[in-house]
C-alpha cells in the first residue's frame, strides 16, 4: 500500500474497479497463476500472487511475483520470508527456473527484502512525463 510513496500515478482503487477484477480473475483462473495467504487465527496477513512470465527472449521459464504484501502490524516477523520460500517452493515444482518481481526503484526496504530473499538485481525501468 505505500507504493503511492514512490509511484504518486498509482489508481489506488484500481483493484476494485471492474479492470482491476477482470484482471485478478484472469490470473486466478489461470492454472500457471498461484496465490498463497497467510493468517493468523484467521485473520489474512500476507499473501503472495504468482504467474507466469513469458519473455520470448530468454531461455529460461520464469515466474513473476504480481503482488506481495503483509499488514503493516505483522512485518518484519519473517511471513514475508515464508511466503518467499513457499512461491519458490511451488515454481520450482512447476518448473520455473527463474523468479521474476517489479518494485520500484526508490523502495529500498523491498529492494533489500527481495535480495534478502535470493533476488538479485537484473534491470531498471525509465519513465518520462510527456
Amino acid at each position: 500500500m505505500d507504493n503511492v510513496a514512490y509511484d504518486p500515478d498509482l489508481d489506488m482503487d484500481w483493484a476494485k474497479s471492474d479492470k482491476g477484477k477482470a484482471h485478478f480473475t484472469k490470473i486466478f483462473e489461470n492454472p500457471d497463476s498461484q496465490c498463497f495467504v497467510a493468517d493468523n487465527a484467521g485473520v489474512l496477513v500476507g499473501y503472495i500472487v504468482l504467474s507466469e512470465r513469458c519473455i520470448d527472449y530468454r531461455k529460461s521459464r520464469c515466474v513473476e511475483i504480481n503482488d506481495l504484501g503483509v499488514t503493516p502490524t505483522y512485518q518484519s516477523k519473517g511471513i514475508g520470508s515464508l511466503l518467499m520460500q513457499k512461491a519458490v517452493e511451488w515454481a520450482k515444482g512447476r518448473g520455473y527456473q527463474k523468479m521474476y518481481v517489479s518494485c520500484y526503484f526508490a523502495n529500498t526496504r523491498a529492494v533489500a527484502f527481495y535480495k534478502k530473499n535470493g533476488l538479485t538485481e537484473m534491470d531498471i525501468g525509465l519513465e518520462k512525463d510527456l
